[in-house]
């Protein structure tokens, strides 16, 4: 159910707009000024403002500015109501953020109109926000393997990054590659290759034990994983129980040159979070999977 507040000084108007927007069954919230009607604003954002401009301490306008500066990017329509008729008002009113007046007195069908069609844009405004949310989501995701993509990823990376300045923390990266995946792919086929794929990220997502641990599909048959507030040692330990993780879940290869299983080699890179890039981490942990690689694979080097 939609949200309308109506904030106006006046007991007797805030009845009389009330009694007005009850055919649109909607949830009316009441407000006697313009610091009542900011403290409402922030414990919920409502889905339609109807404001008074004349009143004691914040005016109407003042107040409609407090709010867009509280909400930022967030669009609520308001509707200022007003016995002005001066253009110099109505210019001042919508510049500082209203959108529509409605004079006074206020007449029954036109204040239910005007609402109703507000709210029809607020209501396409929060489609088009779970629309956008869902398509970010899309963006950062990895269909195949149904974990988090190389996109989403380095967006996460910055996010930590970030904040590991701030916090003098440390950040691991442990970037791991299936061994002999060409092989397995030319002998299994594509399809099974691509079931190999879903098993492999399963298997080091159940793997990971904190909810802040990341892992992602890098491309092709690399993954990634972000250790937040982790040492080398803590994510030695890891990187071995993603090995072993590998071992119990025994995805058959007969054509690997190492196990007659699907095995991972890992290497990883505790950030210099001062001296570095989140690039230069990087790199430097595909230095270690080289190593890895040369040593045989299924292990881990730093």
């Amino acid at each position: 159910m939609p949200q309308v507040m109506v904030v106006d000084d006046s007991r007797t108007q805030r009845a009389i707009i009330s009694e007005y927007l009850s055919q649109l069954n909607c949830d009316i919230i009441l407000c006697s000024s313009g610091d009542e009607a900011l403290i409402k604003v922030s414990e919920r954002i409502p889905d339609l403002i109807i404001l008074d401009v004349e009143m004691p301490g914040l005016s109407g306008f003042d107040t409609c500015k407090a709010i867009r500066g509280f909400l930022q990017d967030t669009w609520v329509p308001i509707i200022y109501l007003t016995g002005r008729s001066d253009p110099e008002d109505i210019v001042e009113g919508l510049n500082v953020g209203g959108d529509t007046y409605i004079s006074k007195p206020v007449h029954r069908d036109v204040l239910s109109a005007i609402a109703k069609a507000m709210l029809r844009l607020s209501a396409i405004q929060s489609e088009l926000i779970k629309a956008n949310r869902k398509l970010d989501e899309v963006a950062h995701f990895d269909v195949l393997t149904q974990i988090m993509n190389r996109r989403g990823y380095q967006n996460m990376l910055e996010r930590y990054w970030s904040d590991h300045v701030r916090r003098k923390s440390q950040l691991t990266i442990l970037l791991m590659d299936i061994d002999f995946f060409k092989k397995y792919n030319d002998n299994y086929g594509h399809i099974q290759g691509d079931q190999c794929l879903r098993e492999v990220a399963q298997t080091l997502k159940k793997a990971l034990k904190r909810p802040i641990d990341i892992v992602a599909r890098y491309g092709g048959e690399e993954f990634v994983v972000i250790l937040p507030d982790t040492n080398i040692e803590g994510a030695v330990n890891v990187a071995e129980r993603l090995i072993e993780a590998m071992r119990t879940v025994n995805i058959p290869h007969e054509f690997s040159d190492c196990q007659p299983f699907v095995t991972l080699s890992v290497g990883l890179a505790q950030a210099d979070l001062s001296n570095e890039t989140s690039k230069q981490v990087l790199e430097r942990a595909d230095k270690s999977l080289y190593e890895a690689k040369e040593a045989g694979r299924n292990c881990v080097r730093h």
